[in-house]
């Protein structure tokens, strides 16, 4: 395991501008997968090259979001039957992805060698590739922990309803435990008031400043669009069926934040942190 550590650690310093970014939820409903999906698509036409891993392993659903049919998921790699360039598909705008698998028995017990694995061939994919966008699970378990350690930065999605909020405080605490240098950004999603949103999102970051002892930043607000839930069914992202909407002029709003923010400008070595983390 050392000489393989040494030798990922040798290949990822070759490795230029490439961010991972992990998309995360103390809970289910939150809308996270919505946001990973057309976040990827804005940042796309910014000119940013973008893959989004599917990491809720066998409750997979990016595929259905974009709309694309997935004949291969992370489950065919795993067990050698595929490629890592092989079970990469393309969705709409260029964002390319790969499938976590739905309803496949194995990928709900992932195990910690077979996630380092995937993580090392994604890095050594040649394909040129700017943000890599981590779709986690829903909640907290050690798995969804390791992928947000794994990554340079996580985004915490919530929305402004009490158990959302407070399930967003849980993980952001297991986080800040694990690593209090992580940086995290914090996204109030389907706001159904703008001034309450802001309220919810100035209290969470004092709050968790003051008992965390660690200062996160906000990433914005998305206001709650009854498109939205037509847009998933469709299986046509928001930013794709409604391109005007104040909905997918927000999520480029965050796209220009994301890319702009001092923590984010990319810097040579957040690969290398990577597996450093990954494998210590």
């Amino acid at each position: 395991m050392a000489d393989q550590a040494q030798n990922l650690r040798e290949l990822v310093k070759k490795k230029q501008k490439v961010r991972v970014v992990s998309v995360s939820s103390g809970k289910g409903g939150s809308g996270k997968t919505s946001v990973a999906v057309n976040l990827a698509i804005s940042l796309c036409r910014l000119g940013v090259r973008v893959l989004v891993v599917d990491a809720d392993f066998g409750l997979a659903n990016v595929d259905i979001m974009l709309g694309a049919s997935s004949k291969y998921d992370v489950s065919h790699f795993l067990r050698g039957e595929k490629t890592l360039h092989e079970i990469i598909q393309l969705g709409h705008e260029g964002v390319r992805f790969i499938s976590g698998g739905s309803g496949v028995y194995d990928l709900f017990n992932i195990q910690e060698e077979q996630l380092e694995e995937l993580f090392s061939r994604i890095v050594k994919l040649d394909a040129p590739i700017d943000f890599i966008i981590i779709d986690t699970g829903a909640g907290i378990n050690e798995n969804i922990i390791r992928m947000i350690l794994a990554s340079s930065e996580t985004i915490v999605v919530t929305t402004t309803e009490p158990t959302s909020i407070l399930d967003a405080y849980a993980l952001v605490k297991t986080i800040v435990k694990r690593d209090d240098s992580h940086p995290i950004h914090v996204l109030i999603n389907k706001c159904e008031s703008k001034k309450e949103a802001q309220r919810v999102q100035e209290g969470f970051i004092e709050v968790v400043g003051r008992h965390l002892g660690k200062n996160i930043d906000s990433l914005g607000l998305i206001m709650y669009n009854h498109d939205v839930p037509l847009s998933i069914k469709r299986q046509i992202p928001i930013t794709v069926s409604n391109p005007g909407s104040s909905t997918a002029k927000e999520i480029e709003q965050i796209a220009r934040i994301l890319l702009d923010m001092p923590g984010g400008k990319t810097p040579d070595n957040v690969l290398s942190r990577l597996f450093h983390r990954m494998f210590g």
